[in-house]
C-alpha cells in the first residue's frame, strides 16, 4: 500500500504496523551502534523496499500518519520536509555527538601529527648520506 492511499482513506492498522516494524528495525540497528538514525525520505523509501515493503513516504503523507498514530509518534524524535530523525535509545543527541566527535578528532589529530613528525625526523636521519671529507 502506498502512503497516498493511506491518506485518502481511513487509517489502515496493517500499514501502520508494517511501517512501525521498518522503523523499529532501523532503530535497533542504530541502537546497537549507539548512533542516531536520520534519513531523508528517499533513504527511508529505500529501506522499506529492502525489507520487501512497498511503502512510499514523503513529508505530507508521513505527517498524516504521524498525527494519527501514537505508535509512530513514539518512534520518531523529529521530522521535517527534508528528513526524519528516529528516537534511538542510548544514542547521543546530534549536537552532543558533533561536539564529542570534534573533540575526539582533535585528540586523534594531535597524536597523528606527533607520530608523523617523529617518523619524518627518524626517516630524515636514516637517509642522510655522509659527506666525503674535504680534500685539500
Amino acid at each position: 500500500m502506498r502512503f497516498f492511499e493511506f491518506s485518502q482513506g481511513a487509517m489502515d492498522l496493517d500499514t501502520v504496523n508494517r511501517f512501525s516494524t521498518v522503523l523499529k528495525n532501523i532503530i535497533g540497528r542504530a541502537a546497537s551502534k549507539k548512533q542516531p538514525a536520520r534519513y531523508n525520505w528517499a533513504g527511508l523509501n529505500q529501506m522499506s523496499k529492502a525489507v520487501g515493503d512497498e511503502l512510499s513516504t514523503d513529508y505530507e503523507t508521513f505527517k498524516a500518519m504521524y498525527d494519527a498514530s501514537p505508535i509512530i509518534q513514539s518512534l520518531v524524535k523529529n521530522f521535517n520536509a527534508d528528513a526524519i530523525v528516529l528516537n534511538v535509545p542510548g544514542a547521543p543527541d546530534d549536537d552532543s555527538q558533533t561536539d564529542q566527535s570534534s573533540d575526539q578528532q582533535t585528540s586523534q589529530d594531535q597524536v597523528d601529527q606527533t607520530a608523523d613528525s617523529a617518523a619524518a625526523g627518524q626517516l630524515a636521519q636514516t637517509q642522510k648520506t655522509p659527506t666525503p671529507p674535504a680534500q685539500g
